[in-house]
């Protein structure tokens, strides 16, 4: 509520209580609320002769609309990705990675040198 929390409100509260008192606090909370529902009103009547909810509207609604065509296209998408989860088999892992090991899955044949030895040989 107006960027006020909890604490500053208590203690907005117990300074209200010391300076006016509890028997006057009452109706001046009271009073207070009739001020603010009637400020209110007022600003509600103000936007509504000056037309700002009408401008607000016409400025915001393309945003709203290509929102919502983004959010329809990802629940599309989603929807599209989960049933293709569902008809793709599962994975079989067993030609990817044999049950000895990658390293012996025969990839280069033993003796196999990366790269030719050096003029002088091998140090």
């Amino acid at each position: 509520m107006f960027g006020i929390g909890a604490t500053e409100l208590l203690l907005i509260g117990i300074v209200a209580l010391v300076v006016v008192g509890p028997k006057n606090l009452p109706p001046m909370l009271r009073a207070l609320g009739r001020a603010v529902r009637e400020f209110q009103r007022a600003t509600r009547e103000l936007r509504k002769d000056a037309g700002f909810d009408d401008v607000v509207d016409e400025v915001t609604r393309p945003l709203r609309e290509g929102l919502s065509g983004i959010e329809e296209g990802m629940k599309a998408t989603v929807e599209d990705a989960k049933r293709a989860a569902s008809l793709e088999p599962a994975l079989d892992l067993s030609s990817e990675y044999p049950e000895s090991g990658p390293d012996d899955y025969g990839a280069l044949p033993e003796g196999t040198v990366m790269y030719p030895p050096p003029s002088g040989g091998w140090k």
